[in-house]
């Protein structure tokens, strides 16, 4: 029997809108590209091992990891961070669970902030999100800098004012660990603060999905969908065009041809709706490859990034950055971005000292508060890669200008893959949003010097890592500069529902997204459920 709603992407939105369907009585089914993979035996928490873009777990690419992954090509954009599996890039995701700045929403998007705050708490009571308790030695070095630096203190989860705070974390608070007894579930309850939130949390050891620490999808969302009865989740299955129809007036979507990655058989499944979920380059490459409408040219454009920096300290004391949850400390600035401590692996600390830089450690930074910037190499590397452990990377996360020329399309100058036309993915930041970069990593280097760091390092890359996107399919009431409306439907396909990051109006002030899309998801399967009926 056909579904009433088929979802594409089981990740941050999919298994929302999943399990709030199922709980009412409706049949869902979910199609996901990749694997479901299993905390316990599949996580071995070693960086290259889960992270690696070739042949990791946790990479966009088939579930048989001697295969090549799947192309992406990149015009402008550095490295896209972006997990095929059961759970979506919620599996890499740090937990961090901010709502969006209010003044980065009210008049810029067709919903005010304040209608969101239901659906914010219901997700932050169902994952659930709570502002970290005890900070780690690594993020109360950042607390004392921004504290130093004039920065108030807030606990309010509705930041409107620059300020910090403990992170509101999709993380169970830390366990309380017996002497003597192994990092073993039922012997150890929640967060073991061993620092792989980014490599696929697998803590405590033994546990339920309920009792999983880090509350990525897979734990949470999709085991909650599935005890309904009334729902399916079909791994490896890429989605390859909606199927829909015209007529007079709008199209409507009827479902979805999807590959089975494993065998390479081809299906096709009914439904009565069709939701999008895959996040906002994948939603964008399908709804383009599907042949839907462009929407006065809208639908793939205005991609933003929160067009990312790292800046390190380094101190003359052991700040142990692989030691707790990787954020549980940030800095707000509304209508310029955000702060947060970074606990990074010894990889991902050598490629942010001394790989995604641009320029060298010897051009001139004169007037600048680090005392280096841009790649490191030779001895003086080497020299900075052993102090890792003394060392403290804070994230900018810029709120980005949005710019149409950024986007998806599907390129024409790359051979197609097995499921049709790659994604060429554009990114460029406009001037004012280097600006805006820049005097965050300002603030960054002063929160650092004020905490105790002798020197300080930009990475300043030039080539933006996609983390965040957000945008290819925004929400507006007006159709001529938008591609869904209000409820998540599409303007001019009727059933065609989005709900993931794609519809996002801007980039929340610079907030991470995760929240929002979990909160947008929620409230548009009510939307659905009222078309249904």
């Amino acid at each position: 029997m056909d579904p009433d709603v088929l979802v594409v992407g089981c990740g941050g939105g999919g298994a929302v809108v999943a399990k709030e369907l199922g709980e009412a009585g409706a049949r869902v089914v979910v199609l996901e590209a990749g694997p479901a993979l299993d905390p316990d035996g599949d996580f071995s928490l070693l960086e290259d091992d889960m992270g690696s873009f070739i042949d990791g777990r946790l990479r966009w690419g088939p579930a048989d990891r001697s295969r090549a992954p799947w192309v992406r090509r990149r015009n402008g954009a550095g490295p896209i961070l972006q997990v095929a599996g059961v759970g979506g890039t919620t599996l890499h995701y740090n937990g961090i669970s901010a709502r969006a700045y209010p003044v980065a929403m009210d008049g810029a998007w067709p919903i005010r902030y304040r209608d969101l705050i239901p659906f914010y708490e219901r997700v932050e009571e169902i994952l659930p999100v709570r502002p970290v308790e005890e900070l780690a030695t690594k993020d109360a070095l950042f607390a004392i800098g921004c504290e130093r630096t004039g920065l108030a203190r807030v606990e309010s989860r509705d930041v409107s004012s620059a300020a910090w705070r403990p992170s509101p974390n999709a993380i169970l608070p830390v366990a309380r660990m017996p002497a003597g007894e192994p990092l073993r579930y039922p012997h150890v309850g929640g967060c073991t603060m061993c620092g792989h939130c980014l490599l696929g949390c697998a803590h405590p050891v033994g546990a339920p999905a309920a009792k999983k620490a880090k509350r990525a999808t897979n734990v949470s969302y999709v085991p909650a969908a599935l005890a309904t009865g009334n729902c399916d989740v079909i791994p490896d299955a890429f989605a390859t065009a909606v199927l829909f129809e015209g007529g007079r007036g709008r199209a409507r979507a009827r479902g979805v041809r999807w590959r089975d990655t494993e065998t390479g058989e081809v299906r096709e499944v009914e439904a009565r709706s069709v939701v999008l979920a895959a996040g906002a380059i994948e939603s964008a490459r399908l709804w383009l490859l599907s042949g839907l409408p462009d929407c006065g040219g809208v639908a793939g454009r205005y991609l933003t990034t929160h067009h990312q920096d790292f800046v390190t300290g380094f101190f003359d004391r052991e700040v142990h950055p692989d030691l707790g949850q990787v954020t549980m400390a940030r800095a707000d600035f509304p209508g310029e971005g955000a702060l947060w401590s970074q606990g990074l692996g010894p990889q991902a600390f050598a490629a942010v000292v001394a790989g995604i830089g641009s320029g060298f450690w010897d051009d001139p930074v004169e007037g600048e508060p680090w005392d280096f910037a841009g790649r490191g190499w030779g001895r003086a590397a080497v020299r900075r890669l052993r102090e890792y452990h003394r060392s403290l990377t804070v994230v900018v996360s810029t709120d980005d200008e949005g710019d149409p020329a950024n986007g998806v399309s599907l390129s024409g100058d790359w051979p197609p893959d097995e499921h049709g036309a790659v994604p060429a993915v554009a990114y460029r930041p406009t001037v004012r949003t280097e600006e805006r970069r820049s005097e965050l990593a300002r603030r960054a280097a002063g929160i650092l010097r004020v905490a105790g760091a002798r020197e300080v390092h930009r990475s300043g890359a030039r080539a933006a890592p996609i983390t965040h996107p957000m945008g290819t399919l925004r929400m507006g009431a007006d159709p001529a500069s938008s591609v869904v409306g209000p409820s998540g439907e599409a303007h001019e396909v009727e059933r065609l529902f989005v709900a993931d990051t794609s519809v996002f109006a801007n980039g929340l002030g610079g907030a991470n997204p995760t929240l929002t899309a979990q909160a947008l998801a929620t409230r548009t399967a009510g939307e659905i459920l009222g078309r249904l009926a």
